[in-house]
């Protein structure tokens, strides 16, 4: 639920007012990491450009905070405005914290958030070299297709049911609580 621990961190939704710590996370990554998150070789620039639209009304971004309150890993759900059942999910964590369920632990929030919101079709895209998350994708039941060099991961995530919209509810609540540490502490150790 909302206050999952893993070796002293946490995990909850990213707020608006941490756009600066997703888009740090993001270009802490190094050439190899940011051509596994994106496809393609990408630039700071683009790194900036793309966070500072992360939490658009479509998109939802959860975090992993690691034991000083700083953002280690993050998944997205984004939605297809021209398919209202469908979204894609994107996930990343930082080399010193994989291996550790943090992937997979972002992954499925993002699939119950999925179910809470009527999708019906959950698209994780990745390079055929990304087997770290083909792996995560098959722990919940993906269907993997292989197109041009890429792996299309399509889950079917369940409908909602009352426990999954209230695990989500208590789980944002708890989050607000991290958030307010998570800043205070951030301020406090600059």
């Amino acid at each position: 639920m909302g206050s999952v621990s893993l070796n002293g961190g946490h995990f909850r939704k990213l707020w608006h007012v941490e756009l600066e710590e997703f888009r740090d996370h993001l270009l802490r990554l190094d050439g190899d990491d940011r051509h596994l998150r994106f496809g393609a070789e990408v630039s700071d620039q683009l790194i900036i450009d793309y966070a500072s639209h992360a939490l658009d009304s479509n998109c939802r971004v959860w975090g992993f905070f690691g034991p000083r309150g700083n953002l280690r890993g993050t998944g997205e759900l984004k939605r297809f405005e021209e398919m209202p059942h469908s979204a894609e999910a994107a996930f990343t964590v930082e080399r010193t914290y994989r291996g550790k369920g943090v992937g997979t632990e972002l992954l499925n929030r993002i699939i119950r958030s999925a179910r809470n919101r009527d999708i019906h079709h959950l698209y994780l895209n990745c390079l055929t070299e990304n087997q770290v998350m083909q792996v995560v994708a098959r722990k919940f039941e993906a269907e993997l297709s292989f197109e041009q060099g890429d792996v299309i991961c399509d889950l079917h995530p369940k409908h909602a049911t009352p426990l999954t919209r209230i695990a989500e509810a208590f789980e944002d609540g708890s989050g607000l609580v991290y958030g307010m540490l998570d800043i205070q502490q951030r301020r406090l150790g600059a």
